[in-house]
């Protein structure tokens, strides 16, 4: 049974990723939209294996039921297809992208009208419509134009940061797409070549996952000091999350970018709510109350995330996988222009990323978060889905707990501000362990205590 997880349906390549697939949930998707006669839709894809051919065949089935198509003439980030959706008021856009997924994956993703992911309850509908059986639409009236990718994309991202100070300030920027979809991009935008690693076709990702985390990122992390770059700057698969590294070749985490471009559009003079996942830092609740900004906290999931932005006047939103969305460029995840707003930050303060973070440090104290993946047999899942629904008492890792939430999964709220956050993936045989205090030791500690609670010590 085909099922949509965070963002989109993704699946393994020649499995259930097929051609007859790719057609039956874009068939779905027209059925649930119901747009009018001509709508107008945008259709892009990343470099993966064959990403391009399934791309043609889901803009064959929207031309088929009538759709007005605008498909990408080559490889594009997803931001791309939401920014055209949104700026050319289209009914929406399909990408064909499996976004960080290993190699052997691909995947579709919906965007509605505002360029946000489709909300739980659209993907939900497309489900059912599957279920039901459709009746896949080859021959119609619809037309299939193409479009630059390039273009009307740069030109908003452009729009968004201060690319004159960013040029005056002339910082050396190492750039690693990991073989995806934001190469050839960020030169584009600042006018300049950037030294760009893993820029090239790869539909295996160089045996690389295409995740900008600091496993992943072992190049970048060697060349920028190795070379005397100012900053390395990478992007996912379909080059909506982000990634960095600092002049010393450290890894600078989702959390802490959040945390600087928060910063950052404050010192802009922008206002709004604060979106965040139950396992985002609390550096961003520490910078909002600073400020006297709201801060909302939602179930893991951008789509989640946009759903809020609906609900509220947002000025940003963020997850700690790297997903950064700035609702007035759209309401999605954008890495490019993360990037982008890493080298403003810069430019605007004339220092590199590893000094600008020990600044925040001194303004709003240390936060240490990890991370654990716990892979789980059957058994093992069932043990810790029932250990989940016992509350534990008293303290955790020394930190008396203050409360819990169950948003999505288990979170013990601790005093200090520290957290733990056990939480099954609904797509694999995993439990995820999340915890952030304000020492390092403290929060392996706290992990530990995690698997302790669930008898996986």
């Amino acid at each position: 049974m085909i099922k949509f997880g965070t963002d989109g349906w993704r699946a393994i390549i020649g499995d259930e990723f097929t051609f007859e697939n790719v057609e039956r949930v874009v068939q779905a998707y027209t059925d649930v939209a119901a747009a009018p006669k001509g709508a107008a839709i945008y259709v892009g894809h990343d470099r993966r294996f064959l990403s391009r051919e399934f791309a043609e065949r889901a803009a064959g089935v929207l031309a088929a039921n009538g759709f007005t198509v605008h498909l990408s003439k080559d490889y594009c980030p997803t931001p791309c297809i939401s920014v055209m959706t949104k700026n050319l008021k289209a009914s929406g856009g399909v990408v064909i992208t499996a976004s960080h997924n290993p190699a052997p994956w691909n995947g579709v993703k919906f965007k509605e009208s505002y360029g946000g992911s489709a909300s739980p309850e659209f993907t939900a509908k497309v489900e059912k419509r599957l279920s039901e059986g459709v009746s896949v639409k080859r021959t119609g009236d619809g037309r299939i134009l193409s479009f630059d990718p390039q273009d009307a994309y740069v030109k908003a991202l452009r729009e968004r940061v201060d690319v004159k100070a960013i040029a005056r300030s002339n910082w050396k920027v190492a750039y690693d797409p990991l073989f995806g979809a934001g190469g050839g991009f960020l030169g584009k935008v600042l006018e300049r070549p950037v030294h760009e690693i893993h820029g090239e076709e790869n539909p295996a990702f160089g045996g690389l996952n295409p995740e900008p985390i600091g496993k992943n990122l072992g190049a970048l992390t060697a060349l920028v000091p190795g070379e005397g770059f100012d900053v390395g700057l990478a992007t996912d698969g379909d080059a909506d999350r982000i990634g960095a590294v600092d002049e010393t070749g450290i890894f600078v985490t989702p959390q802490q970018i959040f945390a600087l471009l928060l910063g950052r559009l404050i010192e802009r003079g922008e206002r709004g709510d604060v979106v965040k996942t139950v396992s985002t830092t609390g550096m961003i609740d520490a910078i909002a109350a600073r400020h006297g900004l709201k801060v909302h906290e939602t179930p893991i999931g951008f789509k989640h995330i946009c759903a809020k932005f609906l609900e509220t006047t947002p000025l940003i939103g963020g997850e700690e996988s790297g997903g950064i969305g700035i609702p007035s460029h759209v309401y999605e995840r954008d890495g490019l222009l993360c990037g982008l707003m890493l080298l403003e930050i810069m430019s605007a303060k004339n220092k590199r990323l590893g000094e600008i973070l020990k600044g925040l440090e001194r303004e709003i104290g240390p936060f240490h978060f990890v991370r654990e993946d716990v892979h789980l047999s059957d058994e093992q899942r069932t043990q810790v889905e029932d250990a989940m629904t016992k509350d534990a008492r008293g303290s955790l890792a020394g930190l008396k707990i203050r409360g819990v939430n169950r948003l999505d999964g288990t979170k013990y709220l601790l005093e200090t501000g520290s957290w733990l956050l056990l939480r099954l993936s609904g797509t694999e045989p995993l439990l995820r362990i999340y915890a952030e205090t304000h020492s390092p030791q403290q929060t392996r500690d706290l992990i530990r205590e995690g698997r302790l609670l669930l008898g996986l010590a």
